[in-house]
């Protein structure tokens, strides 16, 4: 991750850890190595034992801070030893210290994907391989982070090189800041230092003043994208600037208090911060301050500094191979289920971290090191590195998107199957095998997956027309069938995604003239007067705005509706169970004292995981197979039917007899693949519904 000088370097060299090339006998910055060590321990531990240290996500933000004190006082000595920045140099130097260990991990991780991991996860997976190749996941992530369909992603092997590209593009853009500074100091006949200061306090104090509204405004964006962590590791340059000018040391006793408050601090963090705290925003201040006030008081001397903690050698070898350590304990972590066929017990993990450490030190040994300092491939030339750099990140990319290519070549095909069964909609195919009135068998369908597992996330309702996206707050009004003809009722379908998976039942309604259609549909936008357990203020109050719109809407057009359907994630409501009925009927009232009858539509079964992830790894596919108990498929309250009780002129709708019989839910439905993920219904199983949603849409007086 981030570099320190070591002895025996010359100020022109890679300042990252490691043992000395010479004899010379330059100062190590211990303090720096055990700031190292102290943020590698705390994401190790946050990821392997996240209940222990929910905050341990801090060290990154240490190892950013690092980054940006020395890159920058490397920069600083050599623009004012040789008055300029050789830019490629300084990116080849980079690329020898940087990559060649993590290409070695992408690849390694690439492989095991190919060998170990369900074709269901390969098109996001190698995604991400391509993101953090092209060191560009962060940017991977928010918008995965936003996009509703990702929000429940499987967590790649490579998910953790999103630091890694904040770092490089860090690396990209900050001489670039320094060669402009120094530019204009010329042109301006002022010093290259003052120049460098305003320049990088300008984008450092930019950077956070858009980190604190980001984070407020699109925490799940902020998290990941460069422009909000760029200040921590301005502060860290900000720091080496002013070290520069020769600051007075400060007292002994003081920098021992320093040290110690720095370090506490940090640690701090890790253990009181979780899930929940706003961050990077203010929450980021202390770790980043904690780890300037570190570097300030350097290493003390005294009978109660913390040199003796700082220089031991455990922590100091620590650091060496922090870098190491990060890439490698997170694919670690991630393949282990696969290769153990069961999630790592307390045992597995402290094995697997002892792994973890093993293969650090062995790719510090064989791979950094000799990467760094050999002669050997003309590597120490600028030019041959950052060509080999290229030409490696481009076959890793290519291997991966190989891999993507092979995944959704099978979606398609496995697509098109789903596409004709339907057309041809074979006898008791879908719902129809659960037709409470005529249950059927047929044993064509036995060991039938439609659509298969690899196929699985691509099975949505896709209407953008239709579909107001979290950060959208505007009425999309569409129509399906004769909505001109008085004689055909039309619906209103209200909702969030929930309501969306069941669009294409309706659409087949309409386009057998049985109904005409307005869908009413936002993410995450349950038809309530409450707020969504969403941690996202944007979707919040797009949500409100939304609402805001809707509810006049429907009044406005009352007398061209027969009757609304909403149904919702209920999950995501939030309040107590008679909070959450008092806040949906306040929305409800005013439509249905319009004359507008309102049909409450049971929410479906919930998972706690996605079950193509079961059925993926069974080589025989039985009705049976994956499913779960009714009382588990429906662990929260029927908000809806509870709210049809307390609105006059309401009705309840209950599909639950589809999905389940008097025990289980299956994940399999008459050679039907039921759920995209934990709690969305496929598109393939929510058309297969339809004859059966205009019987229950008759039985509750919504339609004639």
């Amino acid at each position: 991750m981030s570099t320190t000088l070591r002895p025996g370097q010359r100020p022109d060299q890679d300042h990252a850890a490691r043992r000395p090339v010479q004899a010379t006998a330059t100062p190590v910055r211990l303090e720096v190595q055990a700031l190292r060590a102290l943020a590698v321990v705390l994401v190790l531990l946050f990821h392997f034992w996240p209940g222990r240290v929910p905050g341990g996500y801090v060290g990154v933000d240490v190892f950013f801070v690092i980054s940006g004190f020395l890159i920058t006082g490397h920069l600083l000595r050599e623009v004012e030893s040789t008055g300029r920045v050789r830019l490629a140099r300084f990116w080849a130097r980079r690329a020898r210290r940087l990559l060649p260990a993590a290409y070695l991990v992408i690849a390694v991780s690439a492989v095991a994907t190919f060998l170990l991991v369900p074709v269901t996860l390969w098109q996001q997976w190698f995604r991400e391989t391509i993101g953090a190749t092209l060191y560009v996941e962060n940017w991977v992530l928010a918008a995965d982070a936003v996009d509703y369909l990702a929000a429940e992603n499987d967590p790649s092997p490579v998910q953790h090189y999103w630091t890694l590209s904040v770092e490089e593009q860090f690396y990209l853009v900050w001489p670039l800041l320094v060669l402009g500074a120094c530019a204009l100091a010329v042109r301006l006949r002022r010093s290259p230092r003052a120049a460098t200061a305003v320049v990088l306090g300008v984008a450092t104090a930019s950077s956070f003043a858009y980190s604190l509204w980001l984070t407020v405004d699109n925490p799940s964006s902020a998290y990941f994208v460069t422009t909000t962590r760029a200040w921590q590791f301005g502060a860290g340059a900000l720091l080496a600037l002013l070290l520069a000018r020769g600051v007075r040391p400060l007292p002994g006793g003081v920098r021992v208090v320093l040290s110690w408050g720095g370090l506490a601090a940090i640690a701090g963090c890790g253990l009181l911060y979780d899930a929940a705290t706003p961050f990077p925003g203010t929450a980021a201040i202390l770790p980043v301050v904690a780890t300037l006030v570190v570097i300030v008081a350097g290493t003390p001397s005294g009978s109660l500094s913390p040199a003796p903690l700082m220089t031991w050698r455990p922590v100091q070898y620590t650091g060496e191979i922090s870098y190491s350590l990060y890439l490698w304990h997170w694919p670690v972590i991630i393949l282990a289920p696969f290769v153990l066929g069961r999630e790592a017990g307390l045992l597995d993990r402290v094995l697997l971290l002892v792994g973890v450490v093993v293969l650090s030190a062995l790719t510090k040994r064989y791979v950094e090191d000799p990467a760094r300092f050999t002669h050997r491939w003309g590597l120490q030339r600028p030019g041959r590195a950052l060509g080999i750099t290229a030409v490696v990140a481009l076959a890793v990319s290519a291997v991966a998107g190989a891999g993507w290519a092979v995944a959704d070549a099978r979606a398609q095909e496995q697509a098109a199957v789903a596409e004709r069964l339907v057309a041809d909609m074979p006898p008791c195919f879908g719902a129809g095998s659960m037709d409470p009135e005529n249950p059927c068998d047929n044993p064509d369908l036995d060991g039938m997956l439609v659509p298969a597992p690899e196929a699985v996330g691509g099975d949505y309702a896709d209407y953008p027309a239709c579909w107001v996206e979290g950060d959208e707050d505007v009425l999309k009004e569409c129509t399906f069938g004769p909505v001109d003809d008085p004689d055909v009722p039309h619906l209103v379908l209200v909702g969030d995604s929930h309501a969306r998976a069941m669009l294409p039942a309706f659409i087949a309604l309409a386009e057998e003239g049985h109904i005409s259609l307005t869908p009413q549909l936002k993410a995450t936008c349950a038809w309530t007067t409450g707020l969504m357990n969403y941690d996202d203020p944007q979707r919040s109050e797009t949500c409100e705005t939304w609402k805001d719109q809707l509810r006049p809407w429907l009044v406005d057009n009352a007398d061209r509706i027969d009757a609304v359907v909403t149904t919702g994630y209920v999950k995501m409501l939030s309040g107590t169970a008679s909070e959450q009925v008092d806040r949906m009927a306040a929305d409800w009232r005013p439509v249905a004292a319009a004359g507008v009858p309102i049909i409450g539509l049971t929410d479906n079964p919930w998972h706690r995981t996605g079950p193509s992830k079961c059925l993926e790894k069974l080589d025989v596919v039985e009705a049976t197979s994956c499913d779960i108990s009714r009382k588990r498929a429906f662990p929260f309250p029927d908000t809806f039917a509870a709210t049809v009780e307390a609105v006059p002129g309401s009705r309840h709708l209950d599909l639950t007899d589809y999905y389940c019989d008097d025990r289980r839910c299956p994940s399999v439905i008459g050679g039907v693949n039921v759920y995209r993920d934990n709690s969305h219904l496929t598109t393939t199983y929510t058309r297969t519904m339809a004859p059966y949603l205009l019987r229950e849409l008759r039985a509750v007086d919504a339609i004639s």
